[in-house]
């Protein structure tokens, strides 16, 4: 009999997401200051302890609910789309990007602990936040707003 615990451990945990879309970085100074498209690709870290008991017990989280947290925010604001637009930015840069969806992921996926966007094959940022980093922005109506570190996370009204 093999016995094992993963109780009290920690583990870190990616999922991999990809979308096409178009942006423009309005004032710069090389080629990117033309509108032009991309096949992102999309990781997000997350770490924590397994679950000790219930339907996830062994688990940090279930991919299935990452993936269904995730969805969404594709359809509505990345896949297909110009991020110019649907992100509220003249500029949308990888790293941008990357601090967007920390900051619209964060409350609906636990353990969130950094989000990695890559342009290219060799290009990529990732965006890990100090303590409380993204804490004080918050997406609204797909446009990334500063909270005024009131700490709920809701940009105010």
């Amino acid at each position: 009999v093999l016995c094992y615990e993963l109780a009290g451990r920690m583990f870190v945990l990616e999922k991999t997401f990809s979308f096409e879309a178009m942006h423009q970085l309005v004032g710069h100074d090389g080629k990117c200051a033309r509108a032009h498209g991309h096949s992102y690709k999309v990781t997000l870290e997350i770490r924590g302890p397994v679950v000790e008991d219930g339907p996830k017990r062994n688990m940090v989280v279930d991919f299935a609910d990452v993936s269904a947290a995730v969805r969404g925010m594709v359809g509505e604001f990345l896949d297909h789309r110009s991020l110019n637009e649907t992100l509220g930015s003249d500029s949308p840069t990888a790293e941008y990007i990357a601090f967007w969806v920390f900051a619209y992921l964060r409350k609906d996926v636990k353990g969130l602990a950094a989000v990695r966007v890559e342009e290219t094959n060799s290009t990529r940022v990732e965006y890990r936040p100090e303590a409380g980093g993204a804490l004080e922005y918050a997406i609204v109506d797909g446009v990334l707003r500063r909270t005024c570190g009131n700490g709920n996370g809701h940009a105010p009204s």
